[in-house]
């Protein structure tokens, strides 16, 4: 696991998230009996060697819907992986061990009397049962075809008979693409997992994820450490996170960061460094052809500078310039700057 899966794992293991992509998943809310505790995903297993090792679920939780106990198991990917469905599958059995091995114990504990109908040999009564393990796979990164199913995985067995190739057991995953979740559903969601996935969705575009942040002031001025994690680790807005100072939220007991306070730095930085540029073009062109030429042209180019970083409206910056849009998009490109949209 490397750090965006770490990141995912902690943020995701708290109620109010999972409720949300639970009740995105199934398309409609959670009934009043909803819970789920986390119990502990750490399985261990042997080889034909008997070496110990382990497996770890991102998430594994005793839950309650509708009257039915059932073990809820989460998985977050950041890339495909394409041995995925049958991991899902070696975490079931794991898991599904382990739940037989709980009631073998039970039942050796109990000293239980096994009749005719039960399973003297393998510890194990008519009447014990094993909580359904049900599975999501969150998938944050851009795009996941296949591997869904463990046939997805297998050759072709074009040529066998239809009922033979029925023989060969198959394994799903069922995955939520993260990034794909409509703008709609997201908004309806009640923990903020609804601004995570926001900036998510904006990260091709600088401008749009800063009015983003910008219009969730509320939420972004106080952003848990644990959300702030999952944007560094699943994005590429660098600039921001490096710059953020935390504080601990009594009431959480967890760190949070003003994003806001960090982008306006920023921008005050930009600002700072393009009329720093202006001024020295501007003084290098003045020398050569007077200082009113120069300064007009330190001018123009700080302008540019900042339309080019997405600080300032285009429209705005030629009317300061004292110019058409489209002349004033002319000579920005005249100028080596990216004609702007």
């Amino acid at each position: 696991m490397g750090e965006p899966n770490n990141a995912l794992k902690v943020y995701m293991n708290r109620q109010d998230r999972i409720k949300s992509v639970l009740e995105y998943y199934l398309g409609t809310k959670l009934p009043p009996d909803w819970r789920c505790e986390e119990t502990g995903g750490f399985l261990t297993v042997r080889n034909s060697k008997g070496k110990l090792s382990f497996r770890e679920r991102d998430f594994l939780g005793k839950a309650q819907a509708w009257g039915v106990r059932f073990l809820l198991g989460l998985e977050n990917q950041d890339s495909i992986n394409l041995t995925y469905p049958w991991r899902l599958m070696e975490l079931d059995c794991l898991t599904y061990e382990r739940e037989i091995e709980r009631i073998q114990e039970r039942n050796d504990r109990d000293e239980v009397k096994y009749g005719a109908e039960d399973d003297f040999k393998y510890r194990y009564r008519k009447d014990d049962c094993l909580k359904p393990v049900l599975n999501l796979t969150l998938y944050w990164g851009k795009k996941w075809k296949k591997p869904r199913t463990l046939s997805d995985m297998m050759g072709s067995m074009e040529g066998l008979p239809e009922k033979l190739q029925r023989l060969a057991g198959d394994y799903q995953a069922h995955i939520v693409c993260m990034r794909e979740i409509p703008e709609e559903d997201i908004q309806r969601m009640d923990s903020d997992l609804r601004y995570v996935l926001g900036i998510l969705k904006r990260t091709a575009s600088p401008k749009q994820y800063k009015e983003y942040i910008r219009e969730n002031r509320v939420y972004f001025s106080r952003m848990p450490k644990s959300a702030v994690d999952v944007i560094d680790a699943c994005t590429n807005i660098k600039n921001i996170t490096e710059k953020l100072e935390y504080t601990l939220n009594a009431k959480t007991r967890e760190e949070e960061a003003d994003v806001c306070k960090a982008l306006d730095e920023i921008e005050r930085n930009a600002v700072k460094r393009g009329l720093k540029k202006g001024v020295r073009q501007g003084v290098k062109l003045g020398m050569k052809q007077g200082v009113k030429q120069g300064e007009r042209r330190g001018a123009l180019m700080m302008l540019f500078s900042l339309v080019n970083d997405g600080l300032l409206n285009v429209g705005e910056a030629a009317r300061r310039a004292k110019l058409s849009k489209d002349v004033f998009c002319a000579k920005m490109t005249k100028a080596g700057y990216k004609k702007p949209i």
